[in-house]
């Protein structure tokens, strides 16, 4: 190990500044031949590769890298694993185990402070333009998306950073520490198809505090992954420190299953579909009850982080275009395709002509199509299969009498585009007011005032999700009241919209059916990726047994 005698001291770091990308700005010239350059590229020379034990790996068998508003065309093609890859990315996993953590913390910190760097700096536009092209985000959304990752990096050094500064009290006759010591064996990081910075954070958390990482990035959106890995390696992380491998709609699950069933499994960093996560818990349960790992109980470190349904209540005394103003960013901003999205709109009678008249200007103002059109709000749907879902939803509504369904038109071509959908039910336990759909659609449920004395309780109980929430009122004692009865149906609860959570100001995590609920953004989710060892050293050791009292 390096000796260094010194602590380095890690400053609190700032927000990311977010560039608004206004026409006539350096930034917006600077995103347009990012965006350029990148659809000059030759699709047909990137094979992405699989990452073993530092070894790029092009396999026999390649996917596409598909374009969502243009879906025709692709980016490039990524090498698909088979069961014996994954067994051979752990193990090089953890024979890279030792060499990382002989790394001094503070060293290894900085290569995520210098990422992060280079992401803000060097890599800013051209990771823009790549998250706008493979997720079928608008500069808006994907700036924020580019944004986030480097809060992440930034911010997760400085909590680790703090981690590693907590230690016991020590006595004049002792000496005490804390060993804040990395998990025995591998972490599993598991990433969606929505957010290039959950993908980012799900992988690098558990690596900046010293653990060993194999990576199964969504099938969908591969290419900004890799993106996402060459900026880490040019900031110098070990290439064999995160394993990468890649599967496609026949093997991704078997995959996953391979690395679940593992002896050497230590924990599990995972964002996605809540059903997708009932199945790890209940897999490491019974393969717990079974004996199968030797590194301990990997349900302690078993991070999840699901769905969303995601309300905004409404009441009489605020402002109509304040509340559509929500909606549209909460509902609509990345065609609804985050688990914080605006769902589910409860609102009087007597409010709603008001803000459906305002609602309704603002949608009509929306244009959907290629991302990298700086007229266009909304972009693409990231697959056919999640098209099909989110239409699916639409068409049932249009075909249920006691619902109405503003907008909701799509097609499937040049890209997945679905329109922004408003259902407007009198039903609150109507299908689209309890089920997530995770795509443009918001459903408004308005109620008479007898009914909606009782909202609370019916928002509360109407999902089993309980991640984000709003609350759209003048009044602190309506607020208060509502906090209250409401305090374990959002993990994140807001006075406007409810997307928008910014690393190190709202860290971000739900409870029930939304996840483990530890606040990803938050020192919380640090402390996950180690076990403590206390060391205590005495100075004055006794030479006898026995206690004052006993007369010996």
């Amino acid at each position: 190990m390096l000796n260094i005698d010194g602590i380095p001291e890690i400053p609190k770091p700032l927000n990311c500044p977010m560039p608004g990308f206004a026409k006539g700005t350096a930034e917006r010239k600077l995103l347009e031949e990012a965006i350029k350059e990148l659809r000059a590229q030759d699709p047909e020379k990137v094979k992405l590769p699989l990452m073993i034990g530092g070894e790029r790996i092009v396999t026999g068998k390649l996917a596409d890298c598909t374009v969502p508003h243009d879906n025709k065309r692709i980016l490039g093609r990524y090498s698909v694993a088979q069961p014996d890859q994954a067994e051979q990315a752990i193990k090089a996993a953890l024979d890279a185990a030792a060499g990382w953590q002989r790394i001094p913390w503070h060293m290894r910190l900085n290569v995520f402070r210098k990422a992060a760097y280079l992401m803000e700096t060097k890599h800013f536009y051209r990771l823009v333009a790549a998250t706008m092209e493979d997720l079928s985000k608008t500069p808006y959304e994907a700036m924020i998306d580019v944004c986030e990752l480097v809060d992440f990096w930034n911010f997760n050094v400085y909590y680790a950073y703090q981690i590693y500064r907590e230690q016991p009290d020590t006595q004049r006759f002792s000496f005490n520490l804390t060993d804040w010591r990395p998990l025995e064996g591998f972490v599993a990081s598991l990433s969606p198809n929505n957010f290039m910075a959950i993908a980012g954070n799900l992988a690098t958390a558990p690596a900046m505090m010293g653990n060993v990482v194999v990576a199964k990035p969504a099938s969908d959106t591969v290419f900004i992954f890799h993106a996402v890995l060459d900026v880490l390696y040019e900031a110098g992380m070990p290439p064999e420190v995160i394993s990468v491998i890649h599967g496609d709609k026949e093997t991704s699950r078997l995959l996953g299953d391979i690395l679940l069933a593992s002896p050497v499994l230590a924990g599990v960093h995972f964002t996605g579909s809540t059903e997708t996560f009932d199945c790890i818990v209940g897999a490491i349960g019974k393969n717990t009850e079974k004996g199968v790992y030797c590194c301990g109980y990997p349900h302690r470190a078993c991070v999840g982080e699901t769905g969303g349904k995601d309300f905004l209540i409404v009441y009489d005394d605020d402002d109509p275009k304040t509340v559509a103003a929500a909606m549209i960013v909460g509902g609509y901003g990345y065609q609804g395709r985050k688990c914080s999205a605006t769902s589910r709109v409860y609102i009087t009678e007597r409010m709603w002509p008001a803000v459906h008249e305002e609602l309704s200007a603002f949608i009509d103002a929306i244009k959907v199509g290629d991302a990298a059109d700086f007229k266009n709000y909304m972009a693409g749907i990231i697959s056919e299969a999640e098209y099909n879902k989110i239409v699916g939803y639409i068409e049932a509504a249009k075909a249920d009498g006691s619902a109405e369904v503003f907008g909701g038109s799509y097609t499937d071509g040049p890209g997945w585009f679905i329109q922004p959908t408003l259902i407007v039910t009198r039903n609150p336990n109507f299908r689209t007011m309890e089920e997530e759909i995770f795509g443009p659609v918001i459903t408004v449920c308005p109620m008479m005032e007898d009914d909606f004395r009782s909202v609370l309780k019916k928002c509360d109980e109407t999902s089993p999700y309980g991640l984000t929430g709003a609350i759209n009122t003048g009044s602190l004692v309506t607020l208060c009241e509502a906090l209250q009865q409401l305090r374990y149906a959002a993990g994140n609860i807001y006075d406007w919209k409810t997307t928008g959570a910014v690393v190190g100001q709202q860290p971000f995590g739900g409870a029930r059916k939304s996840g483990t609920d530890d606040k990803a953004g938050s020192k919380l989710n640090l402390y996950r990726w180690v076990t403590p060892r206390t060391i205590s050293l005495l100075h004055n050791r006794p030479q006898v047994p026995w206690p004052a009292y006993l007369d010996v």
